[in-house]
């Protein structure tokens, strides 16, 4: 494992790039083939529009929080949060436009934006916890041991830990998750037939390990 590498990837990922801007081009697009549209989030929620599969493009595929790809889990294992909970916004048809824009939006795994749900992110956090330039990576790290973990500067700080909690970042099975990530890496990169069966073996014991961990009380 790389030092100083954005937590959510191995050395095999793609660095997300210009999201910002691609949420831009994407949102342009929406409006000029749907231009009755005010909400964006009800154009790219359902994971069987191809609205979403571009939004997810965007991600790499990958959610923005803990890192787990699309085809190590299925589509419906990832969905759309707000960055920025709709709470925060005025509950009129103007708040739900502002917290439907997709620069307010993220692809994420239902477990990481499950356990988001009920985090209002405090206003001096929103740029610490940022997910799309990579300020999060400046928050967490991986540890030695594949774990994600909030690195020293952040140890004491109790919105941290908390939003951390929140997420399940510390699980044992977001060790699994980038072990995972790692093992398809290398299948992908793998010249030889031979290997890329005993990896692709090897994924599949591991994924039906993990996924018998989200079924029982020890997930974490």
């Amino acid at each position: 494992m790389k030092k100083n590498i954005d937590y959510r990837n191995t050395e095999y990922c793609k660095e997300l790039e210009e999201v910002e801007d691609k949420k831009k081009r994407l949102e342009k697009q929406i409006e000029t083939e749907c231009p009755k549209t005010k909400i964006f989030y009800n154009k790219i929620k359902e994971r069987d529009s191809a609205y979403h599969q571009k939004f997810a493009e965007i991600y790499n595929e990958k959610c923005a929080y803990c890192g787990m790809s699309l085809g190590l889990l299925p589509l419906e294992c990832f969905e759309i949060d707000h960055y920025i909970h709709e709470a925060s916004f005025p509950k009129s048809q103007e708040g739900r436009i502002k917290a439907g824009r997709l620069k307010n939006l993220i692809w994420t795994c239902v477990s990481c934006n499950r356990g988001k749900s009920g985090i209002l992110i405090e206003p001096d956090y929103l740029q610490k916890l940022n997910t799309d330039d990579g300020n999060i990576a400046r928050v967490f790290e991986r540890g030695d041991d594949c774990s994600i973990q909030i690195k020293a500067e952040y140890k004491g700080d109790k919105f941290i830990k908390e939003f951390y909690d929140a997420l399940g970042l510390g699980y044992e099975r977001r060790r699994i998750d980038y072990l995972l990530l790692e093992m398809q890496g290398k299948k992908d990169a793998e010249q030889d037939v031979g290997k890329k069966v005993v990896l692709g073996n090897a994924i599949h014991d591991l994924l039906t390990k993990r996924n018998r961990m989200r079924c029982s009380k020890h997930s974490k």
